[in-house]
């Protein structure tokens, strides 16, 4: 089945050369978005995923966990916003290409929901929505490899208990 909003993210990730920005409220990537993300960071492509520290789905929050891991040792930057449930999802690649819809980088917007993006080829719209991206990191904090893997047993092991839950969210 093709899912075409995954296939959109997979390919403008597989583009960039500088630069892929994401903002997303629930981000549970797939194996191949996820692969998609690493093999970026590797050419030298700066990865930034922008997500709440808190949203308003606990179990999503649980289950996207076990992925901060390998993407923050392939040098990903994850941003947690503070204060708010951040919902925009949206993400633009080198200044140039952008999108913004209502699909969230999870098994359920990216093939499962009915979700709606729109694609972009303009540096206009890319630089504002990488000046919004710029706000909002300010109001939010990066999550180091240290603090994560610092995290406590309690912590690890519930991360393990409720990671085969990522197909439900």
């Amino acid at each position: 089945i093709l899912y075409p909003i995954r296939g959109m993210y997979i390919d403008a990730i597989g583009r960039a050369t500088d630069r892929v920005l994401i903002t997303t409220a629930y981000f549970i990537p797939d194996k191949e978005i996820l692969e998609a993300l690493i093999s970026a960071a590797r050419r030298g492509v700066c990865v930034k995923v922008l997500i709440p520290e808190y949203s308003n789905h606990i179990l999503a929050d649980w289950v996207a966990r076990p992925y901060y891991g390998a993407l923050l040792r392939e040098g990903i930057e994850i941003w947690l916003y503070q204060h708010a449930m951040v919902h925009s999802k949206t993400m633009t690649i080198d200044g140039l290409w952008s999108t913004i819809g209502t699909a969230n980088i999870d098994r359920l917007s990216m093939r499962g929901n009915h979700e709606v993006n729109m694609q972009f080829y303009s540096s206009e719209l890319a630089t504002r929505m990488e000046e919004i991206f710029a706000n909002d990191l300010s109001t939010s904090r990066r999550l180091t490899v240290e603090e994560w893997e610092g995290r406590n047993l309690l912590t690890r092991f519930t991360e393990h208990l409720l990671h085969p839950f990522e197909f439900m969210v």
